[in-house]
């Protein structure tokens, strides 16, 4: 049974109806948003991010976690900034945001606490490779990576109250954001990227959310690193949930990115490697 259509929601409807709607603090919003300015320097992104203690000392936590393995303690945001750089802090700054949020456990997912937040950062992480390798802007992929599931956390209280439609799938060999547009009318990347837009982010990582698991709809080169991502996620274990065994891979995405069959082990390697180095930055609290 068509669930959605008994139940049939806009999708402003659906977003505006969820309790405990993730948010991203409006610091993060301008540091983003700042950082793909041309004129962007390091005072302007301490400015916006010192509009937010709380953020701002969350960032500074980070910033002296034994990840960077600094000589000295970095005490304010502007130094931060400079020691680190701006790429590198604007990725502190949304890994401070989304952190409280991300850890959620998603019981509609059948995602336990920190599982979200462990798949995320790895596809952030492996966006962040694939980018580099290509060519392309690490720091935006890093981002679209990092909130590329962001639709789950609000489509979650909804799937939890249809369970038993959601075993009706079970035995099925179908793509679950096909089950989610069939269960609810939507599906967690459309869901997403209308949270990324009515965040202010830019466009393209807009896109990237909404497009991530059908990238060859977009014919975008930021949509095909985060479907690359999220398939050396779910080849390293963690792709956790209802629709961990359920992943469509779009071959398209490597041809399109110029990646050969026989360099995806050292992608895989390098991904490895970077997502081990990522645990150290949690060795303190991030949030």
């Amino acid at each position: 049974m068509n669930l959605s259509k008994t139940n049939p929601l806009s999708l402003t409807d659906l977003v505006a109806s969820t309790p405990d709607l993730p948010t991203l603090p409006a610091a993060v919003t301008a540091v983003i948003r700042e950082t793909e300015s041309p004129t962007a320097s390091a005072q302007s992104v301490s400015r916006l991010l010192q509009q937010d203690p709380s953020l701002a000392a969350r960032i500074l936590r980070l910033s002296n976690s034994a990840y960077y393995s600094l000589s000295r303690q970095i005490m304010e945001i502007p130094e931060a900034v400079v020691v680190l750089g701006m790429r590198t802090v604007r990725n502190l700054a949304m890994i401070a945001g989304s952190y409280p949020w991300l850890v959620r456990e998603l019981k509609g997912y059948e995602l336990g606490p920190q599982e979200l937040w462990a798949h995320s950062l790895a596809v952030a992480t492996g966006a962040q490779c694939v980018a580099r390798r290509a060519r392309q802007n690490d720091a935006e992929a890093f981002s679209a990576g990092l909130f590329h599931n962001i639709g789950k956390v609000a489509m979650n209280v909804w799937l939890e109250t249809r369970v038993e439609s959601l075993y009706s799938f079970a035995g099925e060999e179908r793509n679950f954001d096909d089950i989610e547009r069939e269960v609810l009318g939507f599906d967690h990347a459309e869901v997403g990227a209308h949270l990324a837009e009515s965040w202010n982010l830019p466009k393209p990582l807009v896109r990237a959310i909404r497009f991530h698991h059908r990238p060859e709809e977009a014919n975008d080169r930021l949509a095909d690193c985060v479907h690359i991502a999220d398939y050396l996620a779910m080849s390293a274990g963690l792709n956790k949930g209802w629709d961990g065994l359920r992943y469509r891979v779009d071959p398209g995405a490597f041809v399109r990115m110029g990646f050969e069959l026989e360099s995806l082990e050292s992608l895989m390697a390098e991904f490895l490697g970077s997502l081990e180095s990522h645990g150290k930055l949690f060795e303190e609290r991030a949030a």
